[in-house]
């Protein structure tokens, strides 16, 4: 099950558990209010909507949700009116709460989440401790929906944090003709403080809605390279097709921009939405020199209708075929293949991940024309191979301190 399908299934938990408690009680609002500090997010509500705001505009210590979780007021609270810690409380002042009921929900790991609660403004409808029984085992069954809530959660405020601040390294990979052993350009990779892979960084940002955001920052923090590397030499920089929707107009609006310098490499392995649309924003784009790739050329289907619908001027063979290639005849045909499909559209091909000797001397004899891998260079965030890979260090000392590395 996809994430965002997951997220949906959660979410409708936990309705489905306010709505139950809502008509089981027979009280006039239920909530599930996540607690993040001093601020309260309600998750799940029914009933009247006047109170869901008052329980959110009153968080704190001094709170509902806060004292039930501080263990300073009880789970059962038959007048709001006679308990001195909640007497005064917006709630129970301005609302008219006259009996509350609530349950702290917990983290399988121990951790305070925030609250099941319900709240009743008509004297005669008041809760009882059997009532906070059953609220409490619904707690423990949605346990695992809140432990997912809460990953994303914080999954998307260290993104924030990552995009806000800026804390985002950039590594560069020269990309290198095979016939005459010229750096034809440099591909940006990000890199990410922390132990996530950079590709678990990108797929994290797009399931929290901040993918494009993320991919936008990297490609700002690489645009320096054009600086350094020689003005027949390109950047190449990764984006997704949803990211390209939101990246072309920026970039068409941008006439300083020298776009003729400038490879797209198109990444994802599903399908683009709408190839029409892509191909229009991209027109005037490519009208200004920009130049675009397919990334992991023969991993799937998708890169291969992307070569079909876009026609680009680099295809880059999935290192999945690259590696081992050299003992493998299969591999060895369907390199081939793609090298005959590049040679038709006037494409160049292009093996990532070359490590071996070996598996570099059998892509020089299947067709391809240039390489990128640990055996030629492996990434590097230093400005000084950057410099190197230009072949204009001594032109480059002064400019490199615009190069935005770490």
């Amino acid at each position: 099950m996809g994430g965002d399908d997951q997220r949906d299934d959660d979410a409708a938990t936990l309705r489905e558990v306010v709505d139950l408690v809502h008509r089981h009680l027979g009280l006039d609002a239920v909530g599930i209010v996540e607690v993040r500090g001093d601020r309260g997010v309600v998750r799940a509500w029914a009933g009247r909507p006047g109170l869901s705001e008052g329980a959110v505009n009153e968080m704190g210590p001094r709170s509902y949700p806060g004292l039930v979780l501080s263990g300073a007021v009880p789970a059962l609270i038959e007048d709001a009116r006679n308990e001195p810690l909640v007497a005064d409380l917006p709630l129970t002042r301005f609302l008219g709460v006259r009996s509350y009921v609530g349950v702290p929900l917990l983290l399988s790991d121990g951790r305070p989440y925030g609250v099941l609660a319900g709240v009743s403004c008509a004297p005669a409808t008041r809760p009882t401790a059997r009532d906070v029984t059953f609220m409490e085992m619904l707690g423990e069954l949605i346990r695992k929906s809140l432990d997912r809530g809460r990953h994303v959660e914080d999954v998307r405020t260290h993104l924030q944090d990552i995009i806000s601040n800026e804390r985002l390294a950039i590594a560069y990979q020269p990309i290198v003709d095979l016939a005459s052993g010229h750096c034809l350009g440099a591909e940006a990779l990000a890199r990410f403080p922390g132990s996530m892979r950079t590709d678990e960084m990108f797929q994290a940002a797009t399931e929290v809605a901040l993918g494009v955001d993320l991919e936008s920052l990297a490609v700002s923090k690489a645009w320096g390279a054009l600086g350094v590397l020689a003005d027949n030499q390109f950047l190449a920089v990764n984006v997704s097709p949803e990211a390209l929707l939101t990246l072309a107009p920026r970039a068409d609006a941008r006439h300083e921009v020298a776009l003729d310098r400038v490879v797209v490499e198109l990444t994802e392995h599903s399908l683009v939405d709408s190839y029409e649309l892509l191909r229009r924003l991209l027109a005037p784009l490519k009208e200004r020199g920009l130049r675009l790739a397919v990334d992991d050329a023969g991993a799937g289907y998708a890169s291969l209708r992307h070569v079909v619908e876009l026609r680009p001027d680099f295809i880059k063979v999935d290192v999945s075929l690259v590696r081992g290639v050299a003992d493998d005849p299969v591999r060895q045909i369907t390199i081939k293949s793609i090298a005959t499909l590049a040679e038709e559209l006037g494409a160049t091909l292009i093996a990532e991940g070359v490590e071996e000797v070996k598996d570099l001397e059998a892509i020089r004899a299947l067709g391809v024309g240039a390489v990128q891998g640990y055996l030629l260079d492996r990434p590097s965030t230093d400005p000084a191979d950057l410099e190197r890979w230009s072949g204009t260090r001594a032109a480059a000392t002064a400019r490199s301190r615009r190069l935005r590395v770490v």
